[in-house]
């Protein structure tokens, strides 16, 4: 893999090109000004190939410090054309990102799995069901799920539904046969 040049003017504008690379990681869809501003800060045409080279090399070598295939002294070999100090500040940027990165790296993943929701969390509560309408004596306990999920097109989307105690107890079976293969 080749080394990341990335020459701006001055530190700031360096540090500004940083969180654009990484904006352009991120977003969905991607933003045209982000590209522009970018070509602007590295001193480049938009459509150049050497712009798009810089996006593929930094999003590969980003995408690979994020999910653990490079340490940061195997990141920090990918900047060796850049100075000790812009090294420094592109690591603490990235690690600063760090989260937002792995998110978009989830949603990539979700998308490619057939368009399932991601959970991100849940919540749940046990109710007596006294009666109904339709019957005035019915006794019945009732479990209410919650899901707060993230769809393929990364907005939050929340699930909601019931279940019997029946339905709890083969739930609960299934995650403890889960957890003991994963074991």
């Amino acid at each position: 893999m080749r080394d990341i040049k990335i020459k701006t003017a001055t530190d700031e504008d360096f540090t500004e090109a940083i969180f654009l690379l990484i904006d352009f990681i991120v977003e969905l869809p991607r933003n045209q000004r982000t590209r522009e501003r970018l070509a602007t800060l590295l001193g480049c045409p938009t459509s150049s190939d050497e712009l798009k080279i810089t996006l593929k090399l930094f999003e590969s070598v980003v995408r690979k410090y994020c999910v653990g295939e490079l340490d940061e002294g195997q990141l920090r070999t990918h900047l060796s054309q850049l100075p000790q100090s812009q090294q420094d500040r592109l690591v603490e940027i990235v690690n600063l990102r760090r989260p937002e990165i792995a998110q978009r790296l989830i949603d990539e993943v979700n998308r490619r799995e057939g368009g399932v929701p991601l959970v991100e969390s849940f919540d749940w509560d046990i109710s007596w069901i006294m009666g109904s309408s339709s019957l005035a004596s019915i006794r019945k306990q009732l479990c209410t799920v919650v899901l707060a999920c993230r769809d393929v097109d990364s907005k939050p989307k929340t699930v909601s539904f019931e279940m019997g105690r029946e339905q709890v107890e083969e739930v609960i079976r299934h995650l403890e046969a889960a957890v003991q293969c994963g074991a």
